[in-house]
């Protein structure tokens, strides 16, 4: 079988375990997949079917996933993972893309409203900072979930403590952000200011179309294009002022703003829940 069939018999065959025995095996199974990141994949996932079909069978007998085992989730994976070493150029290459994705996705939005100059040297120092943190996150990431979810039973309180993990790795990019000021500026108004806004929308939607899932993209394409409209349109002669240089245009400019925001946040959260689907 092909990894997409293995994945896809994996999430048939693991709505026959019981309460316990899912637990379990989803720990294991989380574990795995995000510290398999680089390693090969079709290997990782055919073992974790065959571990599965072991359990199911075990199961079929009255015995449990750990009495079978007779150890930690963690400790099964890590076994298996020792058989597969990590690929580090592709830990180096993964962490490149995420930091151009970064740069690609904060673009755009710099160019969002005419007359305010993009800086270049806070992206690629904010950009550095990132590379670190995706490198240590590949390291520390995956044991980290693995310990809140085995010590923290409710999904919820789990989610949350992830979320300030999260949000405590990557504060300093948004601070940097707020406050690093470098004199490496660049100011894109007008016609040069809309060619390159129409270059970066003809890139992004590129590489959107040639995405073969395109679940996580849909919510920053359709950020990144509304932004992209609103820099052009912030730009055209007879608009730029009354949007501008005027107390109604600034508000609605700050209203089309939120209004992006909120499509985002929530399209990113439908497309999470069904990908946990």
């Amino acid at each position: 079988m092909i990894t997409k069939e293995i994945i896809e018999a994996n999430n048939l065959l693991r709505e026959n375990l019981n309460t316990e025995n899912k637990a379990f095996y989803e720990n294991l199974l989380l574990y795995i997949r995000i510290e398999g990141f680089a390693r090969n994949e079709h290997k990782i996932e055919t073992q974790l079917l065959s571990i599965l079909q072991d359990i199911l069978e075990a199961q079929g007998e009255g015995v449990s996933a750990a009495d079978y085992f007779g150890k930690e989730p963690k400790v099964i994976a890590d076994d298996i993972l020792s058989e597969m070493p990590r690929h580090i150029l592709e830990v180096i290459k993964v962490g490149f893309y995420v930091v151009l994705t970064y740069i690609g996705v904060c673009f755009l939005p710099s160019l969002m409203v005419a007359e305010k100059p993009i800086d270049i040297g806070m992206l690629v120092i904010s950009g550095a900072f990132l590379y670190i943190v995706v490198l240590i996150g590949f390291k520390y990431l995956g044991r980290t979930v693995y310990q809140v979810n085995t010590i923290l039973k409710n999904k919820y309180l789990q989610y949350f403590v992830i979320w300030i993990v999260i949000c405590l790795a990557i504060a300093p990019i948004y601070l940097m952000s707020m406050f690093l000021k470098t004199p490496l500026r660049l100011r894109l108004d007008g016609g040069l200011g809309m060619v390159i806004i129409l270059l970066a929308l003809t890139i992004g939607l590129y590489f959107f179309i040639r995405a073969k899932d395109k679940t996580l993209l849909w919510p920053f394409i359709i950020f990144l294009v509304g932004a992209g409209v609103m820099g052009i349109v912030t730009r055209l002669p007879k608009l730029n002022a009354m949007l501008l240089h005027t107390e109604k245009g600034r508000y609605l400019i700050a209203g089309v703003i939120i209004v992006l925001l909120l499509t985002f946040y929530l399209l990113n959260f439908v497309a999470l829940k069904k990908i946990k689907k």
